[in-house]
């Protein structure tokens, strides 16, 4: 039986993580290869991509042994490193939600066929979601928006056409733009909370 069968099937991790606290490389090798492929499979469902699922791993362990000195002061390991997986995945959430909110005006359709990791777990969602953001804008912003994005009317167009002045439409654009992407932002981090959710009583 290998040291690693041994730390299973004893459940001896305890002895484990006070080895790991005080420098032991090759009890941390362990550790890495009883929870690697488990935390792996449980990132790949949240995002949808081995690479990040992968370089997530590899970011947790490397932080657990930058960490290693308090290691031995935890519990249960197993919900330790379940919980810093949900975390690093709602941290890539959140870095693709700034992307998001920095989108340009001429971006914001990418929307659509904007492509991140953690975007394919939900792309289905995401043409309604839009929708549903467009009608919570005003009247006023969803003609804006529509004639311009939709349409393919230049601002000077709208403005002739709704008999407003071209800087009028471009703030109606603008405001409209912003509303949209906090509302696309949130519902990104919200479907991916309920996803996290689920995966975590599987």
């Amino acid at each position: 039986m290998s040291h690693l069968e041994d730390y299973e099937n004893n459940g001896i991790e305890s002895d484990l993580l006070l080895r790991i606290s005080e420098g032991d490389k090759v009890a941390f090798s362990y550790l890495f290869e009883m929870y690697h492929n488990k935390m792996f499979r449980f990132l790949l469902k949240v995002t949808h991509s081995e690479s990040t699922s992968q370089d997530l791993v590899q970011d947790i362990f490397l932080k657990l042994w930058q960490n290693r000195e308090r290691i031995s002061e935890i519990d249960n390991i197993n919900a330790y490193l379940f919980r810093m997986a949900q975390n690093h995945a709602l941290n890539e959430m959140e870095r693709f939600t700034k992307r998001t909110l920095s989108l340009s005006e001429s971006h914001l359709e990418d929307y659509v066929t904007y492509s991140t990791p953690l975007e394919t777990l939900i792309s289905n969602e995401v043409k309604e979601k839009l929708a549903e953001a467009i009608k919570k804008l005003s009247p006023q912003q969803q003609r804006v928006f529509v004639l311009h994005k939709e349409e393919g009317y230049s601002y000077a167009e709208i403005a002739d056409r709704l008999n407003l002045s071209v800087s009028t439409i471009h703030n109606h654009m603008h405001q409209a733009l912003i509303k949209l992407r906090h509302y696309m932002a949130n519902t990104y981090t919200n479907l991916l909370l309920i996803s996290i959710t689920i995966l975590s009583c599987c």
